[in-house]
């Protein structure tokens, strides 16, 4: 039905900005920590990132940071809340190979994307 279509489509574009955030964040915490990303918590204490990003309640989607290379490097995923109903699309921001994010989404059942 058209609402629930169109309840997706903002979830999913509120998804993308989100992680466009997220990246920001990271990259404003890098400059101001030796490199060093860091953890979704970290990120929202320091007011980079809303509070309510740590819940789906919001949003209609779960949001994670996988640090690597001891937070020399980092992706994020935004995976729907409820498949179907608060978003399709799963989505993945990653630093390419000269650190810059690069978004990108599929449909994955639900599930998050891998790096």
């Amino acid at each position: 039905n058209y609402l629930r279509a169109l309840r997706i489509d903002t979830h999913q574009a509120e998804a993308k900005e989100m992680l466009n955030r997220i990246a920001k964040a990271q990259m404003a915490h890098a400059a101001q920590n030796g490199g060093k990303f860091a953890e979704m918590k970290t990120l929202v204490d320091a007011k980079l990132l809303p509070a309510d990003v740590l819940s789906a309640e919001s949003t209609g989607y779960a949001y994670a940071i996988v640090l690597t290379e001891g937070g020399a490097r980092y992706h994020a995923t935004a995976t729907p809340a409820e498949y179907g109903k608060s978003g399709v699309n799963s989505f993945l921001v990653r630093l390419n190979e000269k650190g810059h994010p690069l978004l990108t989404s599929k449909d994955l059942g639900g599930k998050p994307p891998q790096n």
